[in-house]
C-alpha cells in the first residue's frame, strides 16, 4: 500500500533553512538585509590552499581528485586529523579510529544510527542545539532535558545530571563550545561526565564543531578522559570554514569506528574527494595556525562589538559573554514573550535575521541567538540597534 515511513514525521526544516529562504526572497527584492542569524563563519579560507588546490585542479590528469575514495575517508586527511588532535588537544587518535563525513549533520546521523535503539533515553541539555532533538526521534529515542541556568552560567550541575540517569540512558550530548551559548565545559566537569559515563555506561557524544573558535579559556577534549565511551563529532564548516563543501570527522573507541563507517557508507558512500585533499593540505599547512588566529582575533572583535551594541540598545537583555563559537544567546524576555514572531517582525520589517530561542530551549523561549560572524562591526552594531528598534516598536504586542 502506497504511504510513507512514520518516523520521516520527526524529521523537520531546519529552522535556519527556513530564515535563510525568507532572507533570500527579500534579497531578490532588494531588500538590504543584516545577517545575525548565520551558523557558518564570514572569513573564507587561506588563498594560499586555495590556490594549491586551484593549481591541483588544472593539472590533474587523472582521476584522483574526481573520483571515489575509501568510505573511511583518504588515509592523508585522516592522518592529519590525528596529527591536529595531537598538536590542539594532546589526545593520541589513531587513523583507524576516524571517520571522515559529509559534514557534522552526518555525523550526528550515524552516530545514531550507531548507537539507538526504539526506547533508549538520550540526555540533551536546555538550551543546545536543535539538530539532536529530531534525529533522536526519527530513531525512536526518548529524549530527557537537562535544565541549564544563565545565572549560573549555563554550567552543568554533575549531581542532577546523575537524576536523570537510568537502565535506559544510552547518551548524553554534549555540545561544547555551545550553540546556541558559547559555553564551554571546565575540565573538571568534563572529569566528572567522564567518571560518570564509565560507572553508568552511557555514551558521551562529544559535538566539538567549534573547538578551535576559543576566545577565552580551552576547550576540554573530553576523550582523553573516557576514550571508551566517547564519540566525537567535528566539522570543518566552522574552521577551515567551507560548510558548503561539506566535510567533518568522528573519532571514538575501534569497536564503534567500524559501525559509524557502515553508517556514513550508506548514506554517502564516501566524502566530497577535493574537500578531503583540500582539508589535508590546510592541516598539514604552514598557514593553519597562522589562519587561526587571524579569524579568532577578528571573530573576538565582533563579538566584543555585539556585547557592547546589545548593552547599549538592549539595556534589559540578560546574556553571558560567550566564551567560545559564534554566537551570543539573548535573553529578551524583559521585552517580548515570543521569540519566534519576534524574529519574523524584525526580518520583515527592520531586515535583520535572528534565531528565535524556542528552537533551542524549552526554558529561554523568549530569547533570540545572534551570530556575530558574518557581517562587518559596524553592519552588528546596525543591526543590534535596529532590534532595540524594533522591541520599541512592537515589543509590548509580542
Amino acid at each position: 500500500m502506497r504511504g510513507f515511513s512514520q518516523a520521516i514525521s520527526f524529521l523537520r526544516e531546519s529552522p535556519t533553512r527556513k530564515i535563510d529562504a525568507i532572507r533570500e526572497r527579500l534579497k531578490r527584492e532588494n531588500r538590504d538585509i543584516i545577517n545575525l542569524s548565520a551558523g557558518q563563519p564570514g572569513i573564507p579560507p587561506p588563498i594560499e590552499i586555495r590556490s594549491l588546490l586551484a593549481k591541483q585542479l588544472l593539472e590533474e590528469r587523472g582521476m584522483d581528485l574526481y573520483g571515489y575514495t575509501p568510505s573511511q575517508g583518504i588515509i592523508e586527511l585522516r592522518e592529519a586529523v590525528a596529527e591536529d588532535l595531537k598538536r590542539l588537544g594532546g589526545i593520541d587518535v589513531d587513523p583507524g579510529n576516524i571517520v571522515i563525513i559529509t559534514g557534522g549533520q552526518e555525523g550526528m546521523f550515524a552516530t545514531f544510527m550507531t548507537i539507538l535503539n526504539p526506547g533508549d533515553e538520550v540526555i540533551l541539555l536546555d538550551p543546545t542545539y536543535f539538530g539532536y532533538k529530531p534525529i533522536i526521534e526519527y530513531f525512536s529515542g526518548r529524549i530527557k532535558r537537562l535544565a541549564l541556568s544563565m545565572d549560573e552560567g549555563f554550567k552543568i550541575d554533575v549531581e542532577r545530571l546523575k537524576e536523570l540517569i537510568t537502565s535506559r540512558t544510552k547518551a548524553l550530548v554534549l555540545v561544547s563550545p555551545d550553540n546556541p551559548t558559547g559555553n564551554i565545559v571546565d575540565r573538571d566537569t568534563a572529569k566528572a561526565i567522564a567518571d560518570l559515563a564509565r560507572d553508568k555506561d552511557f555514551w558521551i557524544v562529544s559535538d566539538e564543531a567549534y573547538r578551535t573558535l576559543i576566545y577565552e579559556g580551552e576547550h576540554t577534549y573530553i576523550y582523553r578522559y573516557a576514550p571508551d565511551h566517547v564519540i566525537s563529532i567535528n566539522t570543518f564548516s566552522k574552521d577551515p570554514g567551507i560548510p558548503g563543501w561539506r566535510l567533518g570527522f568522528v573519532y571514538g573507541p575501534s569497536d564503534a569506528v567500524p559501525k559509524l563507517k557502515l553508517a556514513a557508507e550508506e548514506m554517502t558512500y564516501c566524502p566530497p574527494v577535493v574537500a578531503q585533499r583540500f582539508v589535508a593540505a590546510y592541516l598539514r599547512s604552514e598557514v593553519r595556525m597562522k589562519h587561526l588566529r587571524y579569524i579568532i582575533e577578528e571573530y573576538r572583535s565582533r563579538r566584543d562589538a555585539a556585547i557592547e551594541a546589545l548593552r547599549n540598545y538592549l539595556p534589559e537583555a540578560r546574556f553571558i559573554i560567550p566564551r567560545g563559537s559564534m554566537f551570543v544567546f539573548v535573553d529578551m524576555s524583559r521585552y517580548i514573550r515570543d521569540s519566534e514572531r519576534f524574529a519574523e517582525i524584525l526580518l520583515e520589517k527592520f531586515g535583520v535575521t535572528v534565531i528565535p530561542g524556542t528552537y533551542f530551549s524549552d526554558i529561554y523561549r523568549a530569547a533570540i541567538r545572534v551570530s556575530f560572524v558574518v557581517e562587518s562591526i559596524d553592519r552588528i552594531r546596525e543591526g543590534i540597534r535596529k532590534i532595540g528598534e524594533a522591541v520599541s516598536e512592537y515589543g509590548e504586542s509580542l
